[in-house]
């Protein structure tokens, strides 16, 4: 079987920026070319790599990328409403930062988080739940000695049958390949 056509290119998204050092002109709309790595689909998912650390992980039809951090350790994605928020990252381990028991513990306990379903291995967590606002989260970290890698998705609560098979399919396709960046060869 043939496989289906891919597009390799760069993701060119419409952003909405505020100025922060002119409050007199309030809110003001830009748009703004965001140069995002991306292998496209025939289903419309999206394939990011982080070229840096080397995570891999599908992104859903319809997101809009952000401004990336200026270090390249991740990227932002939102839907065109901004109901939907995912990110993913990564970067280098930081002692007492990045010990998967405390960071656990504390994102377990963070407040205005009802969290409703928990699993933790020695390499990584997901926690998920629903926030005080009404919107679901859905997080992944991983971390070994010397990286870490993460992602997670906000949605609506009462969307949550929509959102379920995003979530299957990026907990699958998410691959975070600790070490294997350019600047992490180990």
């Amino acid at each position: 079987m043939k496989p289906a056509p891919t597009f390799h290119g760069l993701l060119i998204c419409a952003l909405s920026l505020f100025a922060l050092n002119a409050p007199h002109l309030g809110a003001q709309q830009e748009e703004e070319e965001v140069q995002v790595p991306v292998t496209l689909g025939a289903d419309g998912w999206m394939i990011y790599k982080n070229a840096r650390f080397g995570a891999v992980i599908p992104v859903p039809p319809g997101m809009r990328a952000l401004i990336p951090p200026y270090n390249g350790d991740g990227q932002a994605f939102a839907s065109l409403d901004n109901q939907v928020q995912f990110h993913v990252y990564s970067a280098f381990f930081i002692e007492g930062n990045d010990d998967i028991d405390a960071r656990y513990k504390t994102d377990l306990n963070l407040p205005g988080r009802k969290v409703t379903y928990k699993r933790k291995t020695k390499d990584w967590y997901v926690i998920s739940g629903v926030s005080e606002d009404g919107s679901a989260f859905y997080e992944r970290f991983t971390a070994n000695k010397h990286y870490v890698s993460g992602w997670g998705i906000n949605y609506p609560h009462a969307e949550e049958k929509k959102y379920a098979p995003w979530i299957e399919r990026i907990a699958k396709g998410y691959e975070p390949r600790l070490g294997q960046g350019e600047d992490t060869r180990e």
